[in-house]
């Protein structure tokens, strides 16, 4: 959908239920798109990690990256989706934000702010997009919890299984 087909979304009832019912039915779909990205990442990491035929030469290292990668890509999928709903006119978020060649950037940095529940607070969210930031929060702490249980016991697994810290 483009911003112009948004917007009708945004307004199609009186007050303010409209954007608050759309950004709540966003914020379901982005955060089940996270959980099965994540749930599908950890579980080929772990095929990748627990292979008893040819075991992996740094299995800590591989698991650290790619969570890493997929935790910068759940930040930047909710970014987007904040820029969708700020042009949108659905929310908007105010104080220390450039309105320039920066604007996405600014998302971007809020968004790595609000999933790492960080909260520094120079940028601030206003409209029906608080929803969606309040569950960005909430979902980037049980995704990042659940990233480190995962390394935890593959860190238990390689380093106690073979008596020594294989990946240095």
């Amino acid at each position: 959908m483009t911003v112009e087909q948004w917007r009708p979304l945004a307004e199609s009832t009186e007050g303010h239920w409209g954007p608050l019912l759309l950004v709540l039915a966003v914020t379901i779909v982005i955060v089940t798109i996270c959980f099965f990205m994540h749930l599908a990442v950890m579980e080929r990491l772990a095929r990748a990690v627990y292979r008893r035929d040819t075991p992996l030469a740094h299995p800590v290292r591989l698991v650290l990256f790619t969570l890493f990668a997929v935790h910068l890509v759940q930040v930047l999928l909710y970014a987007i989706t904040l820029s969708i709903l700020d042009a949108a006119g659905i929310g908007t978020l105010a104080g220390d934000v450039d309105t320039g060649p920066g604007w996405f950037a600014d998302h971007f940095y809020f968004s790595i702010a609000s999933y790492t529940t960080l909260g520094i607070g120079d940028i601030l969210p206003q409209g029906a997009i608080r929803i969606l930031v309040g569950v960005e929060a909430l979902n980037g702490l049980l995704l990042v919890a659940w990233s480190a249980s995962f390394t935890y016991l593959v860190m238990e697994h390689h380093w106690t299984t073979t008596g020594e810290k294989r990946d240095r």
